[in-house]
């Protein structure tokens, strides 16, 4: 197989922000179709070795965290659950469309990607830009809050395509509509539909009396200062972010890299869960990757 990629001697790779899909690129360049799930609807991260020559990067990823690897699940398990609704199965599904292909970010749907590119027998550059690569896209019914303001002409159905970070996107989010989403954050929506960690806001150890504390304790002088601790701890929250929108859904910085006069050539690594990465580049450069492997995201927990 074919595992490395180049780009930018063709002036794709510009000073800004551009967007890296190794699956989709892999797949131009071996001309067969990468998945970047399993058909049980485990996510696959790619182990890619990095080169870059001249300017600036700072490279953007999704994080491999438990809430963006279940989000895949869920969601993948749904998605089948639309279909099967409806009595769609099986090839009728399309042979290239069995699983996701999600965007990294809000910014990913309308950003630029980059382009792989290879050197022909004529001496020139030939950008590696056929076939189709769909982005996945799912529809629901929608549902309305009280305030919505529900247009009777285009409310029956919500047609909408997925990003791994940031928040859903909606039309109008000044009317409070549950609708209407123009783009769906899967780790953002995998925090809304689950049940969330549930800490106690008020004192449960009521003091000594506690009969499993006392028998722990039995004989102890700092009987009431374990009981203090105690009560301190059944009030502590988790060591991380628990809203909705927070940090969770954050991407999350995977290299940042700049070539000097004594080095041009900058060689990095990262691991791209999904295979994508936001990459904004501070000055004209040629970059290439080199996929050293492909596993589940979950095996690099």
């Amino acid at each position: 197989m074919e595992n490395t990629l180049h780009y930018g001697s063709l002036g794709n790779l510009a000073v800004g922000t551009r967007y890296l899909n190794v699956a989709r690129d892999l797949s131009r360049i071996n001309s067969k179709n990468e998945e970047v799930t399993s058909r049980d609807g485990h996510v696959y991260g790619y182990m890619c070795e990095f080169t870059l020559v001249g300017g600036s990067a700072a490279l953007y990823r999704a994080p491999n965290s438990w809430k963006m690897r279940n989000s895949f699940r869920k969601f993948h398990a749904y998605r089948n659950m639309m279909f099967d609704n409806v009595g769609v199965e099986g090839n009728e599904m399309g042979r290239y469309g069995k699983t996701m292909r999600p965007y990294l970010d809000i910014g990913h749907q309308s950003g630029v990607e980059l382009i792989p590119q290879t050197y022909t027998s004529a001496l020139a550059d030939k950008l590696l830009d056929g076939g189709d690569w769909t982005y996945s896209e799912l529809a629901t019914t929608p549902i309305f809050t009280e305030s919505a303001v529900i247009d009777v002409g285009t409310a029956w159905a919500d047609a909408f395509n997925l990003h791994i970070c940031e928040e859903n996107q909606v039309v109008d989010d000044s009317v409070r509509q549950s609708g209407y989403y123009t783009s769906v954050g899967m780790i953002h929506s995998y925090n809304l539909d689950r049940m969330e960690v549930v800490t106690p806001t008020t004192e449960i150890i009521a003091g000594p009396s506690n009969p499993l504390a006392a028998l722990i304790a039995s004989g102890n002088q700092a009987t009431g200062e374990v009981i203090e601790i105690a009560k301190e701890q059944e009030l502590e929250t988790p060591p991380y972010d628990i809203t909705d929108n927070g940090d969770s859904i954050e991407t999350v910085n995977g290299a940042f890299v700049a070539s000097t006069a004594e080095f041009s050539t900058i060689r990095f690594s990262a691991f791209l869960p999904a295979g994508l990465a936001r990459i904004t580049f501070g000055g004209p450069a040629t970059f290439s990757v080199r996929v050293v492997g492909k596993v589940l995201c979950k095996d690099m927990a």
